[in-house]
């Protein structure tokens, strides 16, 4: 885990007025974004995610590409997304982050749903 992101943040929000329940974690990995991107897609896809329109587009042209995925029929109010954090994410958290950053690809893995069960979506 990278400095200052060791734990596990889990909550609930309600800034849109929706209440959402979330779980996230932050991770660097040593290597490139297409490493990333090729694990995460292939794990999601095996434990029954599908990827959603967008992700789809850039799994195609096989780029790095952030990723999100819902389960579809079996649960549309859950959505799983990987994706990469820049400066200006960083920034605006105020996260104190440490130099592993810059030595690697930061990236981080949320699972969202929306606390009253209603349909979500990724967004295009």
């Amino acid at each position: 885990m990278p400095r200052g992101f060791e734990d596990l943040e889990a909550g609930c929000w309600e800034d849109s007025g929706e209440a959402w329940l979330y779980a996230e974690r932050t991770y660097v990995f040593p290597g490139d974004k297409a490493e990333v991107t090729q694990h995460y897609r292939a794990a999601a896809e095996r434990e029954g995610w599908k990827p959603f329109q967008a992700t789809r587009q850039s799994l195609k042209e096989d780029q790095p590409a952030s990723l999100c995925f819902t389960l579809g029929k079996a649960d549309d109010a859950t959505r799983l997304d990987v994706y990469f954090l820049t400066e200006e994410i960083l920034d605006a958290e105020d996260s104190k982050h440490g130099p592993e950053f810059s030595s690697g690809a930061g990236y981080r893995v949320a699972v969202t749903s929306t606390a009253d069960g209603s349909a979500t979506s990724c967004s295009d």
